[in-house]
């Protein structure tokens, strides 16, 4: 939904994170997969991230502001939640990643109950389009 706001490095570096939280429970769920496919278009990427640095400590440099830290954080957790609930190693994650971004927990609760709602909000749409 705010993809669109990140410059390109930003874009890039949370395509890797992406890719990653969709590998990290070690499952090939539907949900998350059209969930990557889905942010892979909105972000305008045509190839998968580079797996060195997929499977490397993140690179989180690029996110220089609180303003696309929540950025990534929501499309973060929206693309998590996109299977119904939140795999261990997906949870460790990013609460990991919620940490070195410098959120408290009042903050990954308010940006987790987020996602959920836009993830609600999204499968209604369908719902009305006759998805």
């Amino acid at each position: 939904m705010f993809l669109h706001l990140l410059d390109r490095k930003q874009k890039d570096a949370f395509l890797v994170l992406a890719q990653r939280i969709s590998m990290i429970d070690g499952e090939d769920d539907l949900s998350e997969r059209d969930a990557l496919i889905d942010l892979k278009s909105r972000l305008g990427a045509t190839a998968n991230p580079d797996m060195t640095a997929v499977l490397a400590e993140p690179d989180l440099s690029a996110f220089t502001t609180r303003k696309v830290r929540v950025i990534a954080m929501l499309e973060l957790l929206t693309m998590a939640y996109a299977d119904g609930y939140l795999h261990d190693a997906e949870s460790g994650m990013i609460s990991d990643l919620s940490a070195a971004f410098g959120f408290d927990q009042s903050d990954l609760n308010s940006l987790a109950a987020w996602a959920m709602e836009a993830i609600a909000l999204s499968r209604k749409g369908e719902s009305l389009m006759g998805r």
